[in-house]
């Protein structure tokens, strides 16, 4: 897959950490891939030894940087730490306490960076901090923090709004054109988005914001205004949260063509509202109570039911890499692998675009 695609078509700007296998590092092959973004991971089976050391080194020499994956501190890997841009520590494996004692060890090394894996609390995400880690993953940075009846933002507020009046039956585009106009970022994306979509099409942009509602119509209105809702309750949270929402938004309607071609527009605003409960720290109960969704959408966010709802446990079987139960999956819709890893990286892509264009 990485000889034959970009890295930056899958990982946009961020670094991309990559599997390698004792054999494969031995055999010189990672030296191929000569990516600014590359990360090559060494696993925890692998043995240090002085030709192993070798090609590290070389590795370096090229510019790539190198981690070691679900480390256990040993002796036999600490004449690799100068060498070496990134550990990664499974907080299941290694205690905190050990982490912390590693994490000081190494301070003679400043270009050593530490990353806590399967941070699934609060209590383990604060701890981590303290105890000198750089970067985290895990569960919990996609699970809600419920906090009692926060009040919502000016800005969620006129989201909600926003997307109400976008889905009532008959569009009022007088009161759509107000909403708008309150805010001058509003304003600027939709006329963006518009002149964007229908480039090449139109000798003139639109530059009447009235005008423009009107000529993108009733479904890329609805569109676009999910995607500059799921932006708004973005301000000012985690980046990789409103991403990986574009991404699922796009992810879901891609397996809906294939499999329930009916509900496309249904499966993208449950692929982009699944982590409204995380963003909004607000159970997605209360959330569904002040948003006008199709039923079908209700019923996957809420219980996973329905068509939907199985679309929706099967990316995240594949974002949480249980392969069985995904395989499972692709069996019942009939689905091949490569099928769905397409479907996957075209999500991203997307996604990616998106971003670059500077529409959301």
């Amino acid at each position: 897959q990485f000889l034959s695609q970009k890295i930056e078509d899958l990982v946009g700007n961020s670094l991309c950490f990559v599997n390698f296998p004792d054999r494969l590092l031995r055999s010189g092959l990672a030296t191929a891939f000569r990516q600014q973004q590359l990360v090559v991971e060494i696993l925890e089976d692998v043995t240090p030894d002085p030709f192993l050391l070798k090609q590290v080194k070389n590795l370096k020499t090229l510019g790539i940087q190198v981690a070691l994956d679900d480390y256990i501190p040993q002796d036999a890997w600490k004449e690799f730490y100068p060498w070496i841009d990134f550990i990664k520590l499974d907080l299941r494996q290694t205690s905190m306490e050990q982490s912390a004692q590693l994490i000081e060890t190494c301070k003679i090394h400043p270009q050593l960076r530490f990353i806590a894996e399967k941070v699934e609390t609060q209590a383990e995400f604060s701890d981590a901090k303290a105890a000198g880690f750089n970067f985290f993953q895990g569960y919990y940075f996609q699970q809600p923090q419920i906090v009692s009846r926060r009040v919502l933002t000016t800005d969620e507020m006129t989201a909600f709004e926003l997307f109400s009046v976008i889905n009532e039956p008959e569009v009022n585009y007088d009161r759509l054109t107000e909403l708008f106009s309150r805010d001058l970022s509003l304003s600027y994306y939709l006329l963006r988005y518009v002149n964007s979509l229908y480039m090449g099409y139109r000798q003139q942009n639109i530059e009447n914001l009235r005008n423009a509602l009107v000529f993108l119509g009733h479904q890329q209105l609805k569109r676009f205004t999910a995607l500059m809702m799921a932006a708004y309750i973005s301000k000012n949270k985690n980046v990789e949260l409103y991403r990986l929402s574009m991404i699922r938004a796009r992810w879901c309607e891609l397996l809906a063509e294939k499999i329930c071609p009916n509900a496309k527009e249904e499966a993208f605003l449950c692929g982009l509202f699944s982590l409204l409960d995380t963003l909004l720290e607000r159970p997605i109960g209360d959330i569904l109570q002040h948003l006008s969704v199709p039923e079908v959408v209700r019923q996957a966010l809420m219980e996973q039911k329905g068509q939907l709802g199985f679309l929706l446990g099967l990316i995240q079987d594949h974002e949480q890499a249980n392969w069985p139960i995904l395989q499972q999956r692709l069996d019942f819709i009939k689905l091949t692998k490569i099928e769905s890893s397409r479907y996957y990286e075209e999500a991203i892509q997307w996604a990616q675009q998106l971003t670059e264009r500077d529409l959301c």
